[in-house]
């Protein structure tokens, strides 16, 4: 994604967290199962390589976090890396091997061009691998699949902000309605703006960019897994890693409030696309699920992460899901909720 005449804000704003799901993108999977990489594992299951999620979930807490446990987690020795490297702490919780992750940092830097866009470029300066979905299902059968979390408390000063950048005046609050979603098993409340025809994929966007390759502890674990593989390491030379925006899939931003038991309100950003797409498998002949955007090469020189979308749609988004913050529950109510769900 080309980036000329854009003016970056003198203020970034921290992300309580962050979740990509490079996992659910059959482009990635189709790329490295023919560079010879067994996706997510070979026919004899001895060979487990299972595309990583980034994840930082480190802020917004309202109780103790706590430690994550090993079936979540791409563990440093899949990196050719020892806990100290990463400074996890071992622990155990449940009665199985768990972590103490220490804190990461994530931010959202803001920029505006001259044609009334706003960027939303991520910078993760700390994040962990995991590989497993916490819903028990497929991440590639999902319509959201990257997403990060701003605390709520900023919600004003966001607004202000994009009004200053793109102006006052905003599209036609008629064209925008709004949706909720209960994810994680219950855990997870959203409520998030749409445009008419788009419920399932929020309001439209005017391109992204993110790369898998471009966070250093994704690019090091497949050339630790390469051997295993049967794949020279050199390989990660040439795989193309970056997804880029294609106009011909159904995409959008699921722009909104969320409340997740044990954390704060927060402003949600979730990339969603629900175009069908089919590859061949490994496990079987074919893998069915969403296209996410068109493989580009990338060195991960400059490391974009980068969501673009008209400023007064996002603008107009904000402001109308800021009306349903008042209708997420309270942390004692949302856990007895999730009690009586599990009756």
């Amino acid at each position: 994604m080309t980036m000329r005449n854009i003016v970056w804000i003198d203020k970034r704003y921290p992300v309580d967290s962050i979740q990509i799901y490079f996992a659910a993108s059959l482009e990635l999977q189709e790329e490295l199962t023919n560079y010879g990489f067994r996706i997510p594992r070979s026919i004899d299951g001895k060979i487990e390589t299972p595309i990583p999620i980034i994840y930082g979930d480190f802020k917004g807490w309202i109780k103790q976090r706590e430690p994550i446990t090993i079936e979540r987690l791409i563990p440093p020795e899949w990196l050719g890396l020892k806990l100290q490297d990463l400074g996890w702490e071992e622990t155990g919780y449940k009665g199985r091997r768990a972590f103490h992750i220490p804190a990461e940092e994530v931010y959202v830097d803001i920029g505006y061009d001259g044609e009334g866009n706003i960027y939303l470029k991520l910078d993760a300066k700390g994040y962990h691998l995991e590989r497993v979905s916490i819903r028990g299902v497929n991440p590639e059968k999902w319509n959201n699949w990257a997403m990060f979390y701003i605390n709520a408390k900023y919600y004003d000063e966001l607004l202000n902000l994009l009004k200053d950048l793109v102006g006052a005046s905003s599209v036609p609050i008629s064209t925008i309605q709004v949706g909720r979603e209960v994810l994680q098993g219950g855990k997870e409340i959203t409520f998030y703006a749409y445009t008419p025809k788009r419920k399932d994929v929020g309001i439209p966007i005017t391109g992204f960019s993110l790369c898998l390759g471009c966070f250093s502890l994704a690019l090091a674990y497949f050339k630790a897994k390469s051997r295993e593989n049967g794949v020279s390491p050199d390989v990660m030379d040439r795989v193309r890693l970056r997804l880029d925006y294609d106009p011909s899939i159904k995409t959008g931003l699921k722009v909104g409030v969320a409340k997740i038991i044990g954390k704060s309100p927060q402003i949600m950003f979730k990339l969603a696309s629900n175009t069908p797409k089919q590859i061949r498998g490994i496990l079987k002949d074919f893998v069915k699920g969403k296209a996410r955007g068109r493989l580009s090469y990338c060195d991960h020189r400059d490391k974009t992460q980068l969501i673009v979308i008209n400023g007064r749609l996002l603008y107009t988004a904000l402001s109308t899901a800021k009306q349903y913050l008042s209708r997420l529950p309270s942390d004692d109510d949302h856990a007895r909720m999730l009690e009586k769900s599990r009756k």
